[in-house]
């Protein structure tokens, strides 16, 4: 190895210390100027609890619902299927 690569260790008071960040103190200017819709995860799951069914909902920026999985012509068409009769208990002891 060379040695023009090795150099001398530089004492600790030698070394400028490292200064504290700078806080900066909001201005009336940097205060963004329309309300600002709060952040939601995206994409949203939720449950239709009629349908037992989850549903994952996109939204865009302002926080409108822009797509929908199942859409909602498909979730109302699930909702006029006739629903199943619970299944009743069979004895199967014979």
């Amino acid at each position: 190895m060379s040695t023009t690569m090795l150099q001398p260790a530089i004492p600790s008071s030698a070394v400028a210390p490292i200064p504290p960040p700078r806080t900066q103190t909001p201005t009336t200017a940097e205060k963004p100027a329309v309300d600002v819709a709060p952040a939601m995860p995206n994409p949203r799951l939720r449950i239709d609890p009629a349908l037992s069914l989850v549903v994952i909902e996109f939204r865009d920026s302002v926080g409108e619902l822009s797509l929908s999985i199942p859409t909602p012509k498909e979730l109302e068409a699930y909702r006029d299927q006739p629903r199943p009769e619970p299944a009743s208990s069979v004895d199967v002891s014979s």
